[in-house]
């Protein structure tokens, strides 16, 4: 298979190819494929949890939960588009693209428990501890910038962003990434507390010890900063896509170059080649993690020391 997406969850990587309209999972331990999903009109997103797999069918408008065996055990209809998904206490927080709404799914009895109409479509959201927190990436000039969704309610918070993508919790406050223009804004208690400049297409962002890196598509740097606001930059062969931090490394994935760098003490420590297309890192654990490449369909096992 050629998988687009993927998640780690448990142990169990989940992979999706919605032109193959196949799911596959494999273990991350045996690094085996334990089970393979066909039938589906166009996954978009899957997970493995407490024994089953779930999966978002776009064009038959479903959420699905599949038995490692492959038996379809429940499923619910949601139209919309439903694509990305997460779990949360308990809720599949699933995204209806086309409503601009996202739904809240029981585990246990797989209703619809709770529903935000957002009037924004968006992929990325987060669990924190204010609730959801919706990115509003595709917003129009006067849509929020975030959105906090809890019990029902939905609070906005308008930041002057052009596509705010990433959102980080962090311990001296909350961090939203611009991915169009690289903007950095540090929050407290809901109130802008600095904002900082970092080079456009910023996409790849991980904690870095007690500081934040990011990254950016097209400018071969990696950008620090700390609770402060002050900004140091590591240089990379390549720009960097996706950023991990690894036991006592920072590992970054270009894209472009088809390469890991092994990050430590601000500079580049190690390159590793990888297959084609690289698109993401799965952290396994502190010492172990694996890369998804999708035009040479595999999946790559790396161990740090």
């Amino acid at each position: 298979m050629n998988p687009l997406r993927g998640t780690i969850n448990e142990g169990v990587i989940t992979l999706v190819d919605s032109l193959k309209r196949e799911v596959i999972a494999v273990d991350a331990l045996s690094k085996r494929v334990t089970a393979r999903f066909t039938g589906f009109s166009y996954p978009v997103w899957g997970m493995y949890l407490e024994g089953n797999f779930y999966v978002t069918d776009m064009f038959e408008g479903k959420f699905i939960e599949i038995t490692p065996s492959g038996k379809r055990k429940r499923e619910i209809l949601l139209g919309g588009d439903p694509t990305v998904f997460l779990y949360y206490n308990g809720v599949f927080y699933i995204s209806l693209f086309s409503q601009r709404t996202l739904v809240g799914v029981d585990q246990r009895s797989f209703r619809v428990v709770e529903k935000y109409r957002t009037g924004v479509p968006s992929t990325y959201f987060v669990p924190t501890s204010k609730g959801i927190a919706y990115l509003c990436y595709w917003r129009g000039e006067n849509d929020p910038d975030v959105i906090y969704l809890k019990r029902g309610s939905m609070t906005s918070v308008c930041l002057g962003l052009s596509r705010p993508l990433r959102y980080v919790e962090g311990s001296s406050g909350d961090y939203v990434l611009d991915y169009r223009n690289g903007w950095l804004v540090k929050l407290v208690n809901g109130q802008l507390v600095w904002q900082k400049n970092l080079p456009d297409f910023a996409y790849g962002i991980s904690f870095y010890g007690p500081d934040l890196a990011v990254a950016s598509l097209v400018s071969p740097v990696i950008s620090v900063v700390d609770r402060d606001g002050s900004v140091r930059q590591i240089n990379v062969p390549h720009p960097v896509l996706y950023l991990e931090e690894i036991g006592n490394y920072l590992v970054a994935l270009s894209m472009e170059a088809e390469e890991i760098y092994l990050i430590k003490n601000d500079r580049v420590v190690q390159t590793v080649k990888t297959g084609k297309y690289p698109l993401k890192i799965f952290k396994i654990s502190e010492k172990e993690f694996s890369v998804l490449c999708t035009d040479s369909g595999e999946l790559i096992f790396y161990t740090v020391y």
